[in-house]
């Protein structure tokens, strides 16, 4: 993972090879059910699904019934917010990404390209069906646009990303932001980055990891999923 202190977010540990061991895959697995909010259950809970698979499953004698805390007025609920985010709006992240695809082309850069489109794809359907709204993903978008000017004239040098790096710090800690905050946003971050490789590279070369805006909405992002 990467210790550059040059960045607040986007810690990066995806395996260079284009074919990713097994051990990779699985955490691309992991990766997945955290950011659909299924984290790892506690060990009581894994103990009381091992003792009592029926009960876990909402069976008692082969008869089906509810869970404990079943209504179904929640149900028809939930079965409406999914319905909801399939309204998720992709197009402005593969705008987005579409940019950075276009620049990689002029650079002759072919295979970053296709990974900066899969890359969109991947984070299109992962926001979607987490069920976030197409306003959030759109306003912290709009963030990393505002910072994307700042590779016109070439990468942000190391002088800059360390000034921003220390500017964001501080005005984190004056808004309380804690460091777990930052952890649960950060392994949110990076798990997308096992879904769509090459989104950290993208978000790191405009410095725009540092905005304390874009940090807040990770942060508020993450917990909304469950990280802690």
């Amino acid at each position: 993972m990467s210790t550059d202190a040059a960045h607040i977010l986007f810690p990066s540990d995806a395996p260079a090879s284009s074919q990713p061991p097994e051990w990779f895959k699985a955490q691309h697995a992991a990766a997945e059910q955290r950011l659909m909010g299924q984290h790892r259950q506690d060990d009581g809970a894994r103990a009381a699904a091992a003792m009592f698979p029926n009960e876990a499953k909402g069976a008692v004698s082969g008869e089906a019934r509810p869970p404990a805390g079943h209504h179904p007025e929640v149900d028809a609920a939930e079965k409406l917010f999914k319905e909801d985010a399939t309204q998720f709006d992709a197009k402005p992240v593969s705008d987005f990404m579409s940019g950075f695809a276009q620049s990689a082309i002029a650079d002759g850069d072919i295979d970053r390209a296709h990974e900066l489109e899969s890359a969109g794809e991947a984070l299109a359907a992962d926001f979607r069906a987490a069920g976030a709204t197409s306003d959030d993903v759109r306003e912290a978008l709009d963030i990393m646009r505002e910072h994307q000017g700042n590779t016109v004239a070439g990468p942000v040098s190391a002088e800059a990303l360390e000034a921003g790096y220390a500017s964001g710090m501080a005005t984190l800690a004056d808004e309380g932001v804690t460091s777990a905050d930052l952890n649960a946003a950060r392994a949110f971050i990076s798990d997308l980055e096992k879904i769509a490789p090459g989104t950290i590279r993208s978000l790191e070369a405009t410095g725009a990891g540092n905005d304390p805006r874009l940090i807040r909405k990770a942060v508020a992002e993450a917990k909304r999923r469950g990280y802690r």
